[in-house]
């Protein structure tokens, strides 16, 4: 049998480069994918179907749950030649916050036999996963996604061409009150952060037995506030898709821009 060669793409600092993947797509297997470190966010059902064309590859995989989506349910069927409809993330998150369905999630059971496999670890991605309204460069901000107006009550009334809605752990941001937008305090952020990230590390114990040592940012975004409450969590590695020069942040790249032109 013929040795086979990975081609290791790396960053500037010499580093296997890592994807952020969603969602799976057939497309994504005409892609060297040895060639990455692969890191999968939200838990969602296409990660655990897709398991089997994944179980080979030379590096670890990396599963970053929202722990609040993960519900209990019995183990589905996994690839046998067929592909699944994909789902971009904007309507997989409208389905979950305004329908309230969950289904596209990897359920409890299927999350067990993921984390067996000899080739994963598991990392948290937050409880939540929620947004807030800020005003941190409106001017740049990310379409605002029906999922994310629906979160934020009284939207009516409030000139959305000030703001942006960005994850809520990152950013102090503003609370809406009947119509009036009033500036969350700093203590109500630290305490959200603290709220959130308890509740994803009880999850973790309770159904997995295990407490993650990675953390995977919600929307790629994070403060130095937030970083140093992980910290006091005992999480040692964080990915995010710009890392700003911090060492122990890995930087990503959406696996969606190498397909996408």
């Amino acid at each position: 049998m013929k040795k086979r060669w990975v081609v290791r793409i790396e960053d500037r600092f010499g580093k296997m480069k890592i994807l952020t993947i969603h969602d799976i797509r057939k497309e994504y297997f005409d892609l060297d994918l040895n060639a990455y470190q692969l890191t999968f966010d939200d838990g969602l059902y296409s990660q655990f179907y897709y398991f089997p064309l994944f179980k080979d590859h030379p590096q670890k995989l990396t599963y970053l749950i929202t722990t609040s989506f993960i519900k209990p349910g019995k183990i589905r069927k996994t690839f046998a030649g067929r592909d699944l409809l994909y789902i971009k993330s904007k309507k997989y998150m409208y389905r979950t916050f305004a329908e309230d369905r969950f289904d596209h999630f990897m359920n409890l059971e299927e999350l067990q036999e993921i984390s067996r496999q000899k080739n994963v670890q598991i990392g948290a991605h937050s409880h939540f996963h929620d947004v807030i309204l800020t005003r941190t460069q409106p001017h740049k901000r990310k379409s605002l996604s029906p999922w994310k107006l629906g979160r934020i009550r009284g939207i009516s009334e409030i000139p959305m061409e000030e703001f942006s809605i960005r994850s809520k752990l990152a950013f102090k941001g503003y609370e809406v009150d009947g119509g009036k937008v009033i500036p969350r305090s700093e203590s109500a952020w630290e305490d959200f952060i603290k709220f959130d990230t308890e509740l994803c590390l009880r999850w973790f114990e309770q159904n997995l037995n295990m407490q993650p040592k990675i953390y995977a940012f919600p929307f790629n975004e994070y403060s130095s506030k937030f970083v140093t409450i992980l910290k006091t969590f005992s999480f040692k590695q964080f990915f995010a898709a710009r890392p700003k020069n911090e060492k122990e942040i890995s930087g990503r790249i959406d696996i969606d821009s190498l397909i996408d032109t």
